[in-house]
Formats: C-alpha cells, structure tokens, sequence
C-alpha cells in the first residue's frame, strides 16, 4: 500500500471532518496532531490515515503480485487461457494490477470460503479501474448474482454502473450521468450502503455520481456469493479491464479514502 504524503494542514482538516461524520478515525487524527516534531507529526498522521483506512476492512487484494486477501482468507483463483496478466498498477509501479481481456480471463473466489457479508450491514465496495466502455457491457468486477460493476457505451455517452438483485426479488441499479470519462484512464469506483437509512450511493474518484433510496427489500448484495474481477454472473460477460486495489468493508467509508 503507498502512504499518503500529507503536506497541508487544509487537506487534514477536510480529512478529520470526513471522518469525524462516519464515527471514526477522528481519535487516531487528534492524537497524531499533538506531536511537536513536524517529521513525526507527519509521519504519524500518515499512518493515522492507514489505520482509518482499516477499520471495518473485511477484505482487501491489491493485486500486487497475487491475488491473495490481505485481510480475511478468500483468495482469488484465475481462470481463463491465457488467464489475468500482472501490469503497472494505478500509481505506475509494475506487477501492482491485473488486467484482463474480455475474452475468457478472470479471477474467482471460492463461493464455498468465507463469507463476503451477511446482507444486514452497511458495506463499502471500492477498486480502482481502467478499461474499454462496451455497448453490451459484462462485468468489470462483482459478487456473483448479488452485485455487479460495468464500464457502459450508451453511444451518446459513457457511463459507469452499479446494479444488483437480492435473491431476485429486485434490482438497485446507480447509474453515473454523462461525463467526460474516457477509456484506459484510471477511475476510482466506489459504491456505499447506508442500511439504516437504505441509501446507496455509487462515487467516481470522490465525486457522488449518483445517489438513490431504496426499499429496504432490495438491498443490494447476496450472501455466499463468490467475488469475480474481470467477469460477472449478474448481466453476464467479460470486459476488458485493468483492476487494483480491491477493497470490501462492512461499514460506509468516504472514498477520499482510497485515493492514494
């Protein structure tokens, strides 16, 4: 993981206020601020971000080399013929992502391993994503037929969505407006369900693209259902894609979080 580099004390406050209103972190700001030493004041604070940044985290692949869960234990398996292919990650560094081709290659989880989430709680689902937009989208990366992640051509426009089905009873579908996105650029996707208020909302780097209330039926996950990047039963399909830094956590968490 690279540690952020915090340089103004503006972005520590933006940061304190945000975490403050998730009911976390703040603690660990206020006493990394009480230090003397302006190097070790830094040095603890960016590691005050890190240690926010892991509260409620159940799993996390940065896909540096691997595709093992540097959290909990469900490691992801690759399939395909010529399969996931390791490249530059997000920050430039080699062998940091994996990307995939659209075709037949794809990581999965075991659907039989640990459980991803019980459907009762407010979740966090984030990665960072670079890829070819598709008129028929697949899936760039999901939770089996609970939760789904696409790059869409809508030929006026592209778009990025998340949509899911509980038990097929219903579907959430969050949908970005037009935008400039373009294709192979990196883009940090994150979606966030606030259970107690039934509100998803689904960001693009730290801008909320789209945020909706739901009928509390409709949560949007499945449990017991297997972790896939590059492929996904919900829609059906591969999508070429490149994907880092995987993260699911059982609370909401602000994506200004996952920038670094």
């Amino acid at each position: 993981m690279i540690m952020p580099n915090v340089r103004s004390y503006p972005l520590l406050l933006l940061l304190l206020v945000i975490l403050s209103t998730q009911n976390c972190g703040t603690v660990l700001f206020l006493n990394a601020l009480q230090s003397t030493n302006e190097d070790n004041r830094q040095e603890s604070i960016a590691k005050s971000i890190v240690g926010a940044m892991n509260v409620g985290l159940i799993h996390y692949w940065p896909l540096d080399g691997d595709a093992n869960d540097r959290v909990g234990t469900l490691h992801l398996t690759a399939f395909g013929t010529v399969g996931p292919i390791l490249t530059i990650d997000h920050n430039n560094l080699p062998n940091g992502a994996y990307s995939y081709d659209g075709i037949d290659s794809w990581h999965n989880s075991d659907p039989a391993g640990e459980p991803i989430l019980t459907g009762t709680a407010s979740f966090t689902f984030s990665a960072w994503v670079k890829g070819k937009f598709k008129p028929s989208p697949g899936v760039i990366f999901g939770a089996g037929d609970g939760l789904g992640f696409q790059l869409m051509d809508n030929s006026s426009c592209l778009q990025i969505r998340v949509y899911s089905t509980n038990v097929g009873t219903g579907v959430v579908s969050n949908l970005s407006p037009c935008r400039a996105y373009q294709e192979d650029l990196w883009y940090n996707v994150t979606l966030t369900w606030d259970l107690p208020n039934n509100r998803a909302n689904l960001y693009v780097g730290n801008d909320l693209v789209d945020s909706k209330v739901y009928n509390p039926n409709m949560t949007p996950w499945t449990s017991g259902t297997p972790i896939t990047l590059g492929y996904g039963t919900l829609g059906g399909g591969s999508q070429e894609v490149t994907i880092d830094e995987v993260r699911i956590y059982d609370r909401v968490v602000p994506p200004i979080l996952f920038g670094f």
